[in-house]
């Protein structure tokens, strides 16, 4: 009995950025999302959160073990109901849960979309609630906008994306790759908001960065920050401008991320290992800039 299916949708991409996350049913009825198949047909690149979910996720993983128990021991069993039934209305019950946090992680990203591009703030009261924060930290900070949902790909491995926001902040006065990420409120002992920073997050945004600047050479070596919004409460915003010193290990560590992708699809979407031996590993894993 398969309970909890072992992969989810995965976001694909065009080589210029369009994003193709959906293709047409062979029956003509409607689309349905892109497969593996559909990439390897269509020549397709992962998104880097594709291409970082090879790597295990403790964190997340325990959030949705607990979400598990928490609805296997408040949900009601109905009289005379099958073990098995009991076990799938659990995994719904759960999954519900796990829908409700993305969906309200989507909101307050929109929210933030819209402001950045048009001044216009949320019209629904509960995510204007947790998107002041947000407001109050953008007004403050940023100087200038250069891109919001900028959508990048990196030819040369084969990979891409979409960037949340790109501008310069007040506070280094210096162009910033920006990732926003919205999470549960937990207070410190001061009563302060004590977000997680996850390992794979700068991974992420040096895989933008990279990417963009070999379309746009303006945003060489520039920052990259992640900016955490509370998803629970309305708090400060916490934010983490990630060190530049750090900027050829992140992106070794991404690579090394990528090559096991490949190796686990059996798919390898880029020109630039074409014609590389399987043995003879990508010499920017050695010397990345």
């Amino acid at each position: 009995m398969i309970l909890v299916h072992r992969e989810s949708p995965s976001h694909w991409y065009h080589p210029n950025g369009t994003p193709i996350h959906e293709v047409e049913r062979a029956d003509g009825k409607g689309t349905r999302p892109t497969s593996l198949r559909d990439a390897r047909k269509l020549g397709l690149y992962p998104s880097v959160t594709n291409v970082l979910n090879v790597l295990a996720k403790p964190g997340l993983d325990a959030w949705r073990i607990e979400q598990g128990i928490i609805s296997a021991l408040t949900l009601p069993r109905r009289d005379g109901e099958p073990l098995d039934a009991f076990a799938h209305r659990v995994v719904e019950d759960m999954g519900s849960q796990v829908r409700d946090a993305a969906d309200l992680g989507s909101a307050i990203h929109a929210a933030i979309e819209t402001y950045a591009q048009s001044g216009q703030v949320p019209t629904n009261p509960d995510v204007l609630r947790l998107f002041e924060p947000a407001r109050a930290w953008f007004d403050a900070e940023v100087t200038r906008v250069h891109a919001v949902e900028e959508a990048v790909s990196h030819l040369s491995w084969g990979y891409a994306g979409r960037v949340d926001l790109v501008a310069t902040l007040r506070s280094t006065g210096r162009h910033a790759i920006i990732d926003f990420k919205s999470q549960k409120v937990r207070t410190g002992k001061d009563g302060s908001f004590q977000p997680i920073f996850y390992d794979t997050w700068p991974l992420q945004l040096e895989a933008y960065q990279r990417a963009l600047e070999t379309r746009v050479p303006e945003f060489e070596s520039a920052d990259i920050a992640s900016v955490v919004i509370g998803s629970t409460e309305p708090v400060p915003v916490s934010v983490r401008i990630w060190p530049r010193e750090e900027s050829t290990a992140r992106f070794r560590a991404f690579l090394a991320a990528r090559q096991l992708w490949v190796w686990s699809k059996g798919y390898c979407p880029a020109a630039h290992d074409a014609d590389r031996p399987d043995d003879d590993p990508p010499s920017a894993l050695v010397n990345a800039a």
